[in-house]
Order: structure tokens, then C-alpha cells, then sequence
């Protein structure tokens, strides 16, 4: 491949001596991890999982012990995705992401700081916009889903929406929204770090109009 990306190199960055050539087309492998390692310590493009278990409703909310219909729009997955760079102190944008396991219907929704009322509201938003009931909804053991606040707005209804949970430590519990996660909000929005609060709103215009 380098041999492949060597006359794209030359002509942004000029050309190459022959002894410099022949060295770039030879080194090995292990070589070339050895020079990069450095540099992938100090920009890592990989995302941070950000789930802080919330304890409180975890005796509450059941686990998902069984498989939901998958023929019936309204059963969703919830996840949520910090843009936090490579470090998640501070405050950072984060994006919510709802995918339905029947249809594959995908949407997503950006917070300030995952808080509990912020991510109600864009729950709510989401509800409005289904275009079937919201039947169930099954998220991690972050505290962003295990609140009180969204709760109460699923189930303190004529019918309420079925809560589940997936088993701690298990990202494949939610594997529909999981796979959906480098489709929205990493594709869109890429691995770098948003901490201006002002940038929510655009992005939120972004996803309805996806």
C-alpha cells in the first residue's frame, strides 16, 4: 500500500530522494508500529465508553431476559455516545440513538452533558416522531436511561411502554443500536471532541433532516 500512496505523499509534500524511496517501500511491519505507536498514544480515534451505572432503579428495571418481537415496530434500543475526544472529563456534547428492532428505523439526538431532564426531552421528541407506538425500550445501565424522570414518563401512562435493561458490561445485549452508532453519530460527527454547548442545536437539525 505504501508503494500505492507514495506519488500522493510526493506531490503535497515533495518529492523523495531514491535512498528514502527504497527505505519506504521496504521497512517492515513491525518497524513501522514501532514509529507510530507515539503517535497513537496522543490522537486515538477510538470512542471512550462513558456508561456510569445508575444504581438506583437497577432493582427496578429488568433485565431483558427474552427475545422481543421482531415482526412489531415499537420495540426499541436506546444508546448513548460521548463526544468527548480521548478524554471524558469536562462537559461535551453526547448523542442519544434509537434504533427499532423490527424496521431498523433509526434516529438520533444530541444533549448537553447527558443530563436526566435533557435526555427526557429528546425522548419525548423521538415519541412524537415515531411513526408507529413506542411499545418497549431497552437501554444500558448508564444513568442517563436509569432515572426516575424517564421513567415515570414511560410508565405513568394508559399503556405504558415495557423498560428493560441489558446485563452490565454486555454492549451486545444492544446490538441493533450498537451497529447504528458508527452510522450516526460517528460517521456524522467523527471521534473528535464537541464541547461547545452552541453546537447542539445544529446538530440536532442535522439528525431530523437525515
Amino acid at each position: 500500500m505504501i508503494e500505492l500512496w507514495l506519488p500522493y505523499y510526493q506531490k503535497r509534500h515533495g518529492k523523495l530522494l531514491p535512498c528514502q524511496k527504497k527505505l519506504a517501500t521496504q521497512v517492515s511491519t513491525a518497524t513501522l508500529d514501532r514509529l507510530l505507536t507515539p503517535l497513537r498514544a496522543e490522537a486515538s480515534l477510538r470512542g471512550l465508553c462513558g456508561t456510569k451505572p445508575g444504581s438506583l432503579l437497577r432493582q427496578q428495571i429488568p433485565i431483558q431476559g427474552e427475545v422481543w418481537n421482531e415482526k412489531r415496530p415499537g420495540f426499541l434500543e436506546a444508546d448513548s455516545v460521548a463526544h468527548c475526544g480521548s478524554n471524558l472529563a469536562g462537559s461535551f456534547i453526547w448523542s442519544l440513538t434509537f434504533t427499532d428492532i423490527a424496521s431498523t428505523w433509526t434516529c438520533g439526538r444530541a444533549v448537553w452533558n447527558r443530563g436526566s431532564t435533557g435526555v427526557l426531552e429528546q425522548t419525548r421528541q423521538i415519541e412524537e416522531h415515531l411513526p408507529f407506538a413506542l411499545l418497549g425500550l431497552d437501554f444500558d445501565n448508564g444513568g442517563e436511561w436509569l432515572n426516575w424522570h424517564l421513567i415515570h414518563y414511560l410508565q405513568e401512562r394508559a399503556q405504558p411502554v415495557r423498560v428493560t435493561r441489558s446485563r452490565p458490561y454486555h454492549s451486545d445485549d444492544n446490538a441493533h443500536v450498537e451497529q447504528k452508532n458508527w452510522m450516526w453519530p460517528r460517521q456524522l460527527l467523527g471521534y473528535g471532541r464537541l464541547e461547545q454547548a452552541d453546537l447542539v442545536e445544529p446538530i440536532n437539525s442535522i439528525y431530523q433532516d437525515i
